[in-house]
């Protein structure tokens, strides 16, 4: 072999590897058919994790290591394992969809290396499949969450950024990149890896929690502000708006974000003049945190 079939250490995998194209493959021919991104094969050298592969490399975790290597040299290796015993044997032994692939990506850009191996231990595929329910929760959440503040950027931009950016960043909080605004199952699954990555599979219940904070706001200003009349909004007192500024700048202090009065009255002001994608917004995160929901109810 020559060099470039010889696997090289990554030393920073959680700066390249989420970086990387998880759409190509490697063909192998035979019994062997494609080597893609999610798949675990048996190597020489124990149960490889792919993260990329393509005609020129690839990108695979053993151990809680990460490697490059030429794609004939990673070919070599699999055909040449002593233990490949007919067809069965020579299939890859773990199948994860792309969208699971960009989750551990995520996790991985939201964690240290060693963080990403604590979390994850050293079989990532096998750490997927024992918690797709529970991520598949935090996806639906996160996802929701996502897609009302794309809806509201154009017609409510202080509660979109005084509310929902500044709740996001909280649950994002020291991680790497920036909060996206596209909404697809990639970009979701990433992003809840991020957090997962960031806190802990222990403690990534309360970051998850955190985001339920979005909809327990949204849910005081709808309901006092729309109470299910769209698009006529209500007026309120200056005392009930009192008591209920209060109540959402005390809330939104719990998660560590800052609100101010005028902020608050600039909201006001944008659900009343935009009621119908406001409880559009509502409807999509209460349907996700329908648990989570507060004691006022929905508004239909």
């Amino acid at each position: 072999m020559g060099n470039a079939d010889i696997p090289v250490l990554i030393t920073q995998p959680d700066t390249i590897v989420p970086k990387l194209d998880t759409g190509t493959m490697l063909n192998i021919g035979g019994i062997w058919g494609t080597v893609k991104s999610g798949q675990t094969w048996i190597a020489s050298d124990g149960r490889r994790f792919v993260w990329s592969a393509n005609g020129l490399q690839v990108v695979y975790s053993i151990d809680g290591k990460f490697f490059a290597q030429g794609s004939q040299g990673f070919i070599n290796e699999v055909r040449t394992h002593p233990f490949i015993a007919g067809v069965s044997s020579a299939e890859p032994l773990v199948r994860l969809a792309q969208i699971e692939v960009s989750f551990l990506m995520g996790l991985l850009a939201g964690a240290s290396t060693a963080g990403f191996v604590i979390v994850v231990g050293t079989e990532v595929a096998e750490f997927v499949i024992e918690n797709r329910d529970e991520f598949s929760v935090w996806y639906h959440q996160l996802e929701a969450v996502l897609k009302a503040r794309a809806l509201l950027k154009a017609h409510a931009p202080v509660l979109y950024d005084k509310v929902f950016n500044a709740v996001l960043k909280q649950v994002y909080k020291d991680v790497k990149g920036n909060i996206p605004d596209a909404v697809t199952p990639q970009i979701v699954f990433f992003g809840v890896g991020v957090i997962v990555g960031s806190v802990g599979k222990k403690i990534t219940k309360g970051k998850f929690t955190v985001l339920a904070l979005v909809l327990v706001v949204l849910e005081q200003l709808a309901v006092r502000l729309l109470l299910g009349v769209v698009p006529k909004a209500i007026k309120i007192t200056e005392a009930e708006y009192r008591k209920m500024a209060d109540e959402i700048i005390a809330q939104l202090r719990t998660a560590g974000v800052a609100i101010h009065d005028n902020d608050l009255q600039a909201i006001v002001k944008e659900i009343q003049s935009h009621p119908i994608e406001v409880k559009k917004a509502l409807d999509m995160m209460q349907d996700a945190f329908e648990e989570l929901a507060v004691s006022a109810g929905k508004v239909r």
